[in-house]
């Protein structure tokens, strides 16, 4: 499925989910988000040279699982929040190697940071970007930790401003509550059918994907199986944790779809037999019946 086939897709099942007896989605702000994380993710495949071929399957896979999830569509935070998430993995692998990259970091983290006024527990990824950043990216030392925590800080900081001068610091404290906001045992009858199906693919295909790149990653220069290696990390302990806490569901599942789309493209334009050309249509005809089912739940 090719970037411009993928677009097309997606304005028409926008324009279902918008005009199609379902007021709610009629949100332009939100479309325009999704507009911005699909341009940034094909950025994010170009800069990087994620797939060894020119390919725009990068691009057009985050398009179309985007899509698949259709509550999504309703929430301009969580459409804000993934804009961010993009932006920090987008100027975070500018800095591979490079652990003099301050300003870069800075500016990855604060992306981060803001995403994290929307949703507090996008703070837990934090520690693990450390972690990734000395495993995967070998880019942190002194300065870019430092340079990271400031990132995070600043956005807290100009919004301390603001309650600090009306003189009422409880929404910060309210926001801040959430990252202990774990629910045990996990509630599993609160998860909706469309939640249910979202994860079930998104977690087969991406399995699928990551074995596959385990098994020809060889093939790839060092740089990008360093990048896979980060979004492998990253889907995985997020898929995991959703499982964990599935009240969480709604603001974590964009960034399962960000990770994926790479792992799913790779697996969709460097396979060639018999047995993975038929999983192609497989994935792809599931995809767009899960989006479809999705549709009709919400008219």
């Amino acid at each position: 499925m090719t970037l411009p086939v993928a677009a097309v897709y997606a304005i028409g099942i926008w324009a279902i989910a918008m005009f199609g007896g379902s007021p709610s989605f009629f949100a332009w702000p939100q479309m325009a988000c999704y507009v911005a994380a699909s341009y940034m993710m094909v950025e994010l495949n170009n800069s990087n040279a994620l797939l060894r071929v020119r390919s725009r399957m990068v691009g057009a896979t985050f398009i179309v699982l985007s899509c698949m999830y259709i509550s999504g569509f309703q929430s301009l935070i969580g459409d804000l929040g993934l804009v961010g998430i993009i932006a920090s993995f987008l100027i975070l692998f500018s800095t591979y190697q490079d652990q003099q990259a301050a300003g870069k970091t800075y500016y990855a983290f604060l992306a981060l940071g803001c995403s994290s006024l929307l949703y507090a527990e996008y703070l837990y990824y934090v520690p693990l970007l450390w972690v990734l950043m000395i495993s995967r990216l070998n880019s942190l030392s002194w300065r870019t930790l430092v340079a990271s925590i400031l990132g995070i800080i600043t956005p807290y900081w100009f919004v301390s401003l603001w309650l600090f001068y009306i003189w009422d610091f409880t929404p910060l404290t309210d926001h801040l509550s959430d990252l202990n906001s774990f629910v045990l045992p996990a509630n599993y009858l609160a998860v909706t059918l469309e939640q249910l199906l979202v994860y079930i693919f998104l977690a087969v295909v991406s399995i699928t994907g990551i074995i596959h790149f385990w098994q020809y990653s060889y093939e790839d220069k060092i740089h990008i199986r360093q990048l896979f290696g980060f979004f492998i990390a990253v889907n995985l302990l997020t898929l995991l944790f959703i499982a964990l806490q599935p009240q969480q569901f709604n603001a974590f599942i964009r960034i399962v779809i960000i990770c994926a789309s790479p792992i799913v493209a790779h697996f969709m334009t460097l396979t060639h037999s018999r047995i993975t050309n038929i999983a192609f249509f497989v994935i792809l005809s599931t995809c767009i019946i899960i989006t479809f089912i999705n549709l009709w739940m919400h008219f």
